[in-house]
């Protein structure tokens, strides 16, 4: 949702509502009207953990500074400012503390999220589910793609009343990869709790396991085949390879398989690298693996999208208009399509007339933007997986007090004004996660039905032979958990303005 190319998705720069200090109280002007996020900002609490991290200067200043900053930016940026609701900031609910000391964190998320709007689409759940505040050095992190941790993704699901947790993918170059772990391994247990140990003790021992605060090394309990067995890893720092692409020869067919798990800038390299692969194996077919990719950078969703569609069809055409509420009309624009991504590097061009694209609740924003924008130019995608989560919105980044804020700005709507899809997008063929194959497996379920849709098979007959030809006893199976991962991930970005 950006102007031109810079628009974006997510951008590092954040588009900061300025730093330092109050309005000037020589100013008459200002004290006729309530001050602006700009006036507002960086004026952070003295107890406040997170000031410090800030981008930009702070002086110091109290919990109802920072509240007042939250008002003011809702008031200013948000979608559904008219849906705000009149909150009493004096209220115990936004002045939490706990053993006597004041929970700044807590106070800030409650004030946050009760000014959102409480509208409900036609399936009755919220319109705003995405709209977030993270600590900006973790949200640096999620930009860079950089975290401390194992590298895999879970999924949570639950069967006869008891938790599971599964491996749904393992990066590459990761402890989880070194320690041989894999798809559909589930995990029982850490340092000796098990997953449904309902004690405080063994909640505590399995929660610091899986998601460690300190550098060392936990043990984990995997079934997998139906057996157990234990694996030692410890978390470190890495940088995720949101990218893997390799071409299967299908008959005569090749088909280029690209699994794209986040649009953040990393990634860049890798989809330009699977791009030119594919026009040099001249590939008569193209999968794209966005099952588990919650968006980024809306400006990286263009690009590739570009270099599906080919110049034919996308140059000139608009990528996605960008709309905002009725009080910022003026900044409406279109973001057409564009061969070059966030590091002006040119995408090469497939001129593809369809592609699959494999989908879940996990697929989200960006993502869901890079469906529609093909769509909106007259290139087919076909679904195969599940419903999307339904996410149109995007929304600068705002830091305040070495908090960020993501509060949802814009809609994005098609070249066709097609979008709307608060509700999510539905497939075309509906299968489940199989969790039994690695990803890019021609039998993988999802994968197989769009390898069998591409030789003319009904979903029905595809996705029935997809489910009745395979062994999973004792895996994963085919899944209907949700990811762990935060909502916030779940996000469209827009690149800082000039």
């Amino acid at each position: 949702m950006f102007r031109s190319r810079a628009i974006l998705m997510c951008t590092l720069g954040l588009f900061l509502v300025g730093c330092g200090g109050g309005s000037g109280g020589q100013d008459n002007s200002a004290s006729a009207r309530p001050p602006t996020s700009r006036e507002l900002a960086q004026i952070c609490t003295k107890d406040s953990p997170y000031a410090a991290k800030s981008s930009k200067p702070s002086q110091l200043g109290e919990l109802a500074d920072e509240k007042k900053w939250i008002k003011a930016y809702m008031s200013e940026r948000y979608l559904w400012y008219k849906d705000i609701p009149n909150l009493n900031s004096e209220d115990s609910r936004y002045n939490v503390s706990s053993n006597g000391a004041l929970d700044v964190w807590t106070s800030l998320l409650n004030y946050f999220s009760d000014s959102k709007t409480p509208l409900k689409t036609a399936l009755g759940t919220l319109v705003d589910k995405f709209s977030f505040m993270i600590d900006t050095v973790s949200w640096n992190s999620f930009v860079e793609s950089n975290l401390r941790g194992y590298g895999f993704m879970l999924k949570r699901s639950t069967n006869a009343g008891l938790k599971v947790i599964t491996v749904a993918y393992v990066y590459p170059n990761t402890p989880a990869k070194s320690a041989g772990l894999m798809r559909g391994d589930q995990i029982l247990g850490v340092d000796g709790a098990s997953l449904n140990d309902t004690s405080a003790q063994g909640i505590a021992t399995f929660n610091e396991g899986l998601s460690p605060t300190q550098p060392a090394p936990h043990t984990f309990q995997i079934l997998r085949a139906g057996a157990t067995f234990n694996v030692s890893m410890q978390a470190t720092n890495i940088t995720l390879q949101q990218v893997e692409y390799k071409v299967l020869n299908v008959g005569s067919q090749k088909i280029g398989y690209l699994l794209f798990n986040s649009h953040v800038p990393g990634a860049e390299a890798y989809l330009i690298q699977a791009m030119t692969y594919f026009k040099q194996q001249a590939i008569s077919d193209l999968v794209v693996d966005l099952r588990y990719n919650g968006g980024g950078y809306l400006a990286i969703a263009n690009a590739l999208a570009y270099s599906v569609a080919g110049r034919e069809k996308a140059q000139g055409k608009v990528f996605e208009w960008t709309q905002f509420s009725d009080k910022r009309s003026s900044e409406n624009y279109a973001m057409y399509f564009n061969s070059f991504g966030l590091n002006n590097q040119a995408y090469p061009s497939l001129g593809l007339a369809k592609i699959y694209v494999l989908a879940s609740s996990g697929t989200c924003s960006a993502s869901e933007s890079f469906i529609n924008g093909l769509r909106g130019i007259d290139v087919q995608v076909e679904l195969i997986g599940g419903t999307t989560c339904g996410k149109p919105y995007g929304f600068y980044p705002q830091d305040n007090c070495g908090i960020t804020y993501g509060a949802m700005e814009m809609e994005g709507v098609n070249a066709k004004f097609e979008g709307r899809f608060s509700d999510g997008m539905t497939p075309q063929c509906t299968v489940l996660d199989d969790l039994s194959r690695p990803l890019g497996d021609a039998s993988e379920g999802m994968l197989s039905v769009a390898i069998k849709r591409m030789q003319g098979q009904s979903c029905s007959q595809a996705a029935g032979l997809a489910i009745g030809s395979q062994d999973l006893l004792g895996m994963g199976l085919r899944d209907q958990g949700v990811l762990l991962r935060p909502d916030w991930q779940n996000n469209k970005f827009l690149q800082a303005k000039p």
